[in-house]
């Protein structure tokens, strides 16, 4: 799911057989599939997205017996909860952007995104300053 690649039926179905130790898709959750797809308007990626929310955030059990019949209740909580994540990803890797780049072996920083402070000018002591025709023996 980290990759840009399209998510797609076979990697949804390799997902559930790893978190429901299936061997291979029962007919029950191959029609849940359908039903969340077509009726439900969801993506492979979404239903996807409610399976792992359900496991990771939620720790629910997963029941192969009724298969995939939390998706529809648990869709809001998971798109919110994916979106945060990608709005984080998305400022993390601004922000590394912003300090630097590599190339090769070398680090370029990029100055322009960080912050400057002005430079204070230098305080002259007046009475450090010699005037030609004075004489430090006053």
């Amino acid at each position: 799911m980290a990759s840009n690649a399209p998510y797609t039926k076979q990697d949804l179905e390799k997902l559930i057989c790893e978190v429901m130790d299936l061997k291979s898709i029962t007919p029950t959750i191959r029609k849940q599939i359908t039903n969340l797809v077509l009726v439900d308007g969801m993506s492979w990626k979404e239903i996807a997205r409610c399976i792992v929310w359900y496991e990771e955030v939620f720790h629910g059990k997963f029941e192969p017996i009724y298969g995939l019949s939390f998706v529809p209740s648990v869709k809001d909580r998971a798109a919110k909860y994916f979106q945060r994540l990608e709005r984080e990803q998305k400022i993390k890797a601004e922000q590394a952007k912003k300090v630097a780049e590599y190339q090769g072996n070398n680090i370029i920083f990029n100055i322009h995104s960080l912050e400057h402070q002005k430079r204070k000018p230098k305080q002259l002591d007046i009475s450090e300053i010699n005037v030609e025709g004075e004489s430090d023996n006053d």
